[in-house]
């Protein structure tokens, strides 16, 4: 069960860095979903955790399966984002966004 929530929370982690990242520079808006693969792949890397040590299920190449798991790590982002349209009612204006990131400036 824990190691479902280490990939749910990562995947969360990876959906508010990239967020941060093409708000912070909007040239990274064009290859968000390349950002995303790269940030959850990177993450499960660079940590080295496969859910399959997790679970108990043997596998013939360890560094396969931290792979694999920074592929199920960048797929949950999708269900995250889903989630998070649902929540504030901002249906999604391209691929893979929220709405506009840009702050509203107020006028007195």
């Amino acid at each position: 069960m824990y190691d479902f929530a280490i990939v749910a929370l990562l995947a969360l982690a990876t959906l508010k860095l990239v967020d941060f990242l093409t708000d912070a520079v909007p040239q990274l808006h064009k290859v968000r979903s390349l950002a995303t693969f790269v940030i959850g792949i990177g993450a499960t890397v660079l940590i080295d955790y496969s859910v399959f040590r997790g679970f108990g299920v043997g596998i013939r190449n360890d560094t396969v399966g931290v792979w694999v798991t920074g592929f199920v790590v960048a797929g949950m982002t999708v269900p995250w984002r889903a989630l998070f349209g649902y929540l504030t009612h901002d249906r999604a204006a391209a691929d893979e966004t929220l709405g506009e990131h840009t702050p509203r400036v107020r006028a007195a």
